[in-house]
């Protein structure tokens, strides 16, 4: 995937964004218990605000982004991939959830490395601050609740 124009950027994580929101969406719909379908609902939620931040982006704004500086290491990389289930647990909905928001933080890194334009890089690696956040989130509640309560 090669972006040439910053539309061709947007229209790709306002799709991406839109999958992911369906794929939360069906998860809750599709879990039996109440603590697996509202996590559902909340990251469904989160990716409908990341669908239309993106839908809105200025790039003229995204340009003066300041990256995050957030570490990059993350405990995502350790886990074992959890195929998605009607019945996953609490702590296998985090997992999961952790490699998807994962894989979204390094597919635009990834994408901002194959454009020449820096601007589109500096709106690529916006997005990917974005996912790298939701990503941050979603390992402290795997750290409070799974490690720490097992």
């Amino acid at each position: 995937m090669k972006f040439v124009t910053l539309d061709e950027v947007i229209r790709f994580a306002v799709e991406r964004e839109d999958t992911a929101y369906k794929l939360y969406k069906r998860a809750a719909e599709l879990s039996t218990s109440i603590a697996s379908k509202k996590m559902f609902e909340e990251l469904a939620a989160e990716e409908a605000t990341h669908k239309d931040v993106f839908s809105k982006i200025d790039e003229e704004k995204a340009e003066n982004h300041k990256l995050c500086k957030l570490p990059e290491a993350t405990i995502a990389k350790y886990l074992a991939d959890v195929p998605f289930r009607a019945d996953l647990t609490y702590s296998e909905i985090l997992a999961f959830a952790l490699k998807t928001e994962e894989n979204a933080y390094q597919l635009y890194k990834t994408a901002a490395g194959m454009t020449d334009d820096t601007r589109l890089q500096k709106v690529l690696m916006s997005f990917a601050d974005v996912e790298l956040g939701h990503r941050r989130r979603i390992e402290a509640i795997y750290e409070e609740r799974v490690l720490t309560e097992g």
